[in-house]
């Protein structure tokens, strides 16, 4: 990743993050590019290098979020997967919703 590019990701994440906590403290339809900028420490024209609404910010916004949770579920997959492949017969039993 270039130095530009790095630049790009991380004013990208200080916007995501100054719209997410805009939104603890209000509702969607009242966020103003103006009050995302000024949080998150850059300028309008920035803003609108990234997105062309606050619409679109808040869909890479979610995107990121699901991306995160996923995550979540794909390490806990694997290391369930691995603790199957290593536990022994004893340890191993069945849970169905006939029992």
């Amino acid at each position: 990743m270039t130095k530009a590019q790095s630049k790009y990701f991380d004013t990208a994440r200080k916007m995501d993050n100054a719209f997410l906590e805009l939104m603890e403290k209000k509702s969607f339809e009242y966020i103003t590019v103006t009050e995302i900028c000024k949080k998150a420490g850059v300028n309008r024209s920035t803003f609108y290098l990234h997105y062309e609404t606050v619409a679109d910010l808040l869909s890479e916004c979610v995107e990121n979020i699901n991306k995160s949770f996923s995550m979540c579920f794909e390490k806990s997959a694997s290391e369930f997967k691995q603790s199957i492949a290593t536990a022994s017969f004893e340890e191993l039993f069945l849970i169905s919703r006939n029992i």
